[in-house]
């Protein structure tokens, strides 16, 4: 597989800290996410969304597509593969369990209330002018492009490593190989090979398993990577098996 993409800034997480600001080129992504959320706190919006989870765009229900074109938080000339991304992101955003929308809302609760009072906040529904703004605020300084799904599989296969090593320890078993493939990583390549259909398939069922285990999903992240997958497949599929195996590296010289 080569990296084709002729993006200098191409994503690349690198695990850069929290502090460093997100890269411009996720702004419209992110603000699409976080109306999500906002919407997801009525039931029956979050119903209409949940809905739409695994479906192709023909497959929607009327309701769904009303609760996302409504109030415009689509770009208006997105295409319908892009369009299929915007839909599967929040379908997976409203599958979340009730706790974790809950403490979801809470966050974003207290961030709000920590602003000042003249500080701006910018719409979430016009993607483009938080893209212009991000760009401008962020200017020439390193940008972050977040945690890629590989990542968050990473975070996921260390989880479980531990707690298989400290059973193994607990019943002397025999140590555990080193180089044995575990099951989040057999999932990770099955999903690497997988045409649009397939991901989307692919998807819920592992953004429900990071959900039981208290890791979260970088949703703006998975929004630019899944839009770009049926046109720049193989740079996407690089990163996230980068971001994964470098991940997994990190962790298991920190355990």
């Amino acid at each position: 597989m080569t990296l084709t993409t002729g993006e200098p800034d191409a994503p690349h997480t690198g695990g850069e800290a929290p502090s460093v600001p997100r890269n411009d080129k996720l702004a419209g992504y992110d603000a699409f996410t976080e109306r999500v959320r906002e919407m997801c706190a009525h039931p029956g919006t979050q119903q209409a969304l949940r809905v739409g989870l695994g479906r192709t765009l023909d497959e929607m229900p009327g309701r769904t597509h009303a609760a996302l074109l409504r109030h415009g938080i689509i770009p208006d000339r997105t295409s319908g593969l892009d369009k299929r991304a915007y839909y599967a992101v929040a379908a997976l955003i409203a599958s979340r369990p009730r706790a974790e929308r809950r403490a979801d809302a809470v966050a974003r609760q207290e961030a709000a209330e920590k602003l000042e009072p003249d500080e701006h906040v910018p719409d979430a529904g016009d993607a483009s002018a938080a893209a212009a703004e991000s760009g401008a605020r962020a200017g020439q300084q390193k940008s972050s492009w977040g945690s890629s799904f590989g990542e968050s599989l990473a975070a996921l296969a260390a989880r479980r490593g531990r707690t298989a090593t400290a059973a193994d320890s607990t019943a002397a078993a025999p140590s555990r190989q080193p180089d044995k493939i575990s099951g989040v990583e057999q999932r990770l390549h099955l999903l690497v090979r997988q045409d649009i259909d397939g991901v989307h398939r692919m998807l819920p069922p592992l953004v429900r398993q990071l959900g039981s285990a208290g890791l979260p999903v970088d949703y703006g992240r998975l929004l630019h990577d899944l839009a770009r997958w049926p046109y720049r497949r193989d740079d996407v599929v690089l990163r996230w098996l980068e971001d994964y195996y470098r991940t997994l590296r990190r962790a298991e010289r920190s355990a």
